[in-house]
């Protein structure tokens, strides 16, 4: 349809460190888009400011009129009340009980939709990337976290309580290392980005030989910087890298066993550096940890879309109330 039609919903995803707007169309195609930096720390009301100034900056770039928007889709960091599109409380942001429907909506005059980042994430890579045609899906997101989201028959699962899908905090070793959500041995404190880099530096303390530090002593050891040194066979880095990858496949491992998907996506910042490098070892630990005909004929994947699967999900989820 033509650009005075209105057939365009704008799809956010709303991270820890920055927010991505996006124009997209039914057919999935990003129209134009716009990032700002989520700056939480200035508080709840500052950052949807920013979110909505974003989508209509996004709309802006795409040459779109602003009433030929039909709505927005959100995906947030959670846990969620979905009924109410509250962000209940999220450490990543600071936040309890902020109301990021109803605040979005008076300031951009459109319907929004929210549900959690890692559902949409993993609704677009269903629909537009790596799991398109398959029925059960099931979605690890490693970054500074771990996420995850659950698809079964088509549709996400969300749960009793509204927030199914918190696959990062699968309790893998009740001893073992301390989570950000307060447990102890969650996928995340073994998998997570923040986990490999706590491990690398706990070498280096105790004397591995590493370069992986130079020029990064304080701050986080950037992608680019793990892939290398992952390449160079740093003595601090690979382990580290093999230990997160085979942690999650241990929890593959029981996603398999228990939900049975015809394809396990993995996505995030961390498997967008390494890529096979590191779903390979994940995919080998599940298989041999799950019963054979749990894992026979599943597609254990990278996830296609990287940064746009989050925004292309937040469309879907948008489009799926306006149809």
């Amino acid at each position: 349809m033509g650009k005075d039609k209105k057939d365009f919903v704008i799809g956010i995803d709303l991270g820890g460190t920055k927010i991505y707007a996006a124009v997209i169309d039914r057919k999935g195609k990003i129209l134009g888009s716009e990032r700002k930096k989520t700056k939480a720390e200035l508080g709840f009301h500052t950052t949807v400011a920013r979110m909505a100034v974003c989508a209509q900056a996004a709309a802006t770039a795409a040459g779109i009129p602003w009433e030929a928007i039909r709505g927005i889709g959100v995906g947030s960091p959670g846990p969620l009340d979905l009924k109410q599109g509250m962000i209940i409380e999220t450490p990543n942001l600071a936040w309890r009980e902020a109301p990021l429907r109803k605040e979005l909506k008076k300031l951009l005059k459109k319907p929004v939709y929210v549900d959690n980042d890692c559902n949409v994430g993993l609704l677009g890579e269903y629909t537009y990337g790596a799991a398109q045609g398959a029925r059960d899906v099931v979605g690890f997101f490693i970054g500074t976290g771990i996420g995850g989201g659950i698809i079964i028959g088509g549709k996400l699962l969300h749960g009793f309580n509204e927030n199914a899908g918190e696959l990062g905090h699968v309790i893998l070793d009740p001893q073992g290392p301390a989570c950000g959500c307060g447990n102890k041995g969650c996928l995340e404190a073994f998998a997570s980005r923040t986990a490999i880099e706590r491990t690398i530096r706990a070498a280096i303390d105790a004397g591995t030989p590493s370069a992986v530090l130079e020029g990064a002593e304080t701050g986080p050891i950037r992608s680019r910087r793990l892939l290398e040194a992952y390449m160079a066979n740093d003595a601090a880095v690979v382990p580290a890298i093999n230990r997160s990858a085979e942690y999650l496949g241990y929890a593959t491992a029981g996603m398999l066993n228990i939900f049975n998907p015809e394809v396990v996506v993995i996505g995030g910042g961390v498997v967008e550096a390494l890529g096979d490098l590191y779903v390979d070892r994940a995919r080998e630990t599940a298989v041999k940890n799950c019963f054979k005909i749990a894992s026979r004929n599943v597609r254990i994947t990278p996830a296609a879309l990287k940064d746009d699967s989050g925004v292309l999900g937040a469309a879907v989820l948008a489009w799926s109330h306006l149809r």
